[in-house]
């Protein structure tokens, strides 16, 4: 069900100019579906709620898990030589937007299910619409971001725990920063040390400034865009982090390294911005050291924050030319209609599914309280947050190009008092993507 963000792939025009025909009758396994995804957790669902025994499908289907920073490859080299391909692939929502955009060249359309995406978040289903206008995904979930942070460390700092009031300390960027501040300045009592970090990454706020900006990558003449959030004003993305970086308020780890998996049960860390995959895959499963003495579970909470972001998501695709049309179709009409798997694997997982109605539902239901949030029900957030997703800024350019200007702007952050200036790392963050994405113009 997750996104993670991956360091920059190379996308190939190239392979994108394969001409269709080569890939019918690609599957040479021809007696099973053959499905690829990115992620063990969505392997699992299909053993546990479509090919079960009690469904009865009639037919096998292969389940192979490709790593995020190969899917892509894989998927460019099997369209091109029309060889080894899949019937069904869940992509992730920072890549999948190359293959929307030239749908009819290697997607099967899933117009018929139009009807079906009344319920859907429209961001969505809008990204996963064509050029051409055909619908060639559903997305099976959605994956709005919030602020995760221990409830204990709060109430020793701010003297309460409730989410109400903690995000009235953390509901601007200014705001963020003052209690980054507290956080710091806090002279240590009971299980917390002096000088508590407001986050384990300072560059984990690129996730949210850029899924929070008002402009994609680039325009609608496919020129360079950057959102003045990025690099505007006091409270800029790049202003931001180097506050965060130069006064010491972060830990300064590597988003995903084993230091940061350790600030979830450590007590070094006050809080983690987490889309809503994230508060289980990385906080909940690293909640607990490696002797199991130590633990965070059941120490958190959440808020909106200072903005409304997201960040990853999952959409599933047909491949053309499958031997398995029918039932890859059906197969990706579960993953996105199916009630009782969508509520169920909401409350189990503490995920959000792409379906407005049976979220609207949990909001209400004590069994989606969330044990590892102190039984915080997280929906009525999750719902707030997601309704203020902007899906005009997806682009096909959005894994490479964000990781393009992270990385200027930890150039940025890390070298107080030297170059490069604000304009001098966007002058040099604008040479990457020319050199790098030349159907770009870049001014």
């Amino acid at each position: 069900m997750k996104g993670k963000r991956v360091m920059a792939v190379a996308l190939s025009a190239a392979l994108l100019g394969t001409a269709a025909g080569v890939m019918a009758g690609c599957n040479n396994k021809g007696d099973k579906l053959i499905y690829w995804v990115f992620d063990r957790d969505m392997a699992q669902q299909v053993r546990d709620y479509y090919a079960t025994e009690e469904r009865n499908l009639g037919y096998e289907i292969e389940i192979e898990t490709v790593p995020l920073e190969s899917m892509l490859t894989r998927l460019d080299n099997a369209l091109r030589t029309g060889t080894n391909l899949p019937d069904v692939v869940a992509l992730e929502a920072e890549t999948f937007k190359k293959y929307i955009d030239q749908g009819a060249q290697f997607l099967e359309p899933l117009d018929e299910y139009k009807d079906l995406t009344a319920n859907m978040y429209d961001y969505t289903v809008e990204a996963a619409t064509g050029p051409d206008g055909h619908l060639y995904a559903l997305a099976t979930n959605v994956t709005p971001g919030v602020f995760a942070y221990r409830r204990s460390m709060a109430e020793a700092v701010f003297g309460t725990d409730d989410p109400e009031e903690i995000q009235k300390h953390f509901d601007t960027w200014e705001h963020f920063l003052e209690s980054a501040r507290t956080l710091k300045d806090f002279t240590g009592g009971g299980d917390y040390p002096e000088g508590i970090k407001v986050i384990s990454s300072y560059m984990d706020i690129g996730k949210v400034f850029c899924g929070s900006r008002t402009q994609g990558w680039v325009d609608e003449n496919n020129h360079l865009v950057i959102d003045s959030s990025l690099t505007e004003g006091e409270y800029s993305m790049m202003e931001v982090a180097k506050t965060l970086q130069t006064e010491d308020l972060s830990h300064e780890t590597t988003s995903g390294d084993g230091t940061y998996y350790s600030d979830v049960w450590d007590n070094k860390v006050f809080g983690f911005f987490q889309a809503t995959w994230g508060l289980n895959t990385n906080l909940k499963n690293n909640c607990t050291d490696s002797s199991g003495e130590i633990s965070s579970d059941g120490d958190w909470a959440i808020i909106p924050g200072p903005a409304a972001y997201f960040e990853g998501g999952t959409y599933h695709v047909v491949i053309k030319g499958t031997k398995w049309l029918d039932e890859a179709k059906e197969f990706v009409k579960f993953f996105s209609t199916d009630e009782t798997y969508l509520k169920n694997w909401a409350k189990e997982h503490g995920d959000f599914m792409n379906n407005k109605q049976y979220m609207q539902d949990l909001v209400t239901d004590e069994t989606a309280n969330n044990a590892f949030l102190g039984g915080q029900n997280p929906y009525s957030i999750f719902i707030e947050q997601a309704e203020k997703i902007n899906g005009e800024i997806i682009t096909r350019y959005d894994s490479e190009i964000n990781s393009t200007f992270e990385a200027w702007a930890t150039n940025y952050a890390e070298l107080d008092g030297k170059a490069p200036t604000i304009s001098e790392a966007v002058t040099q963050f604008k040479n990457a993507v020319a050199a790098s994405l030349t159907s770009i113009t870049v001014d």
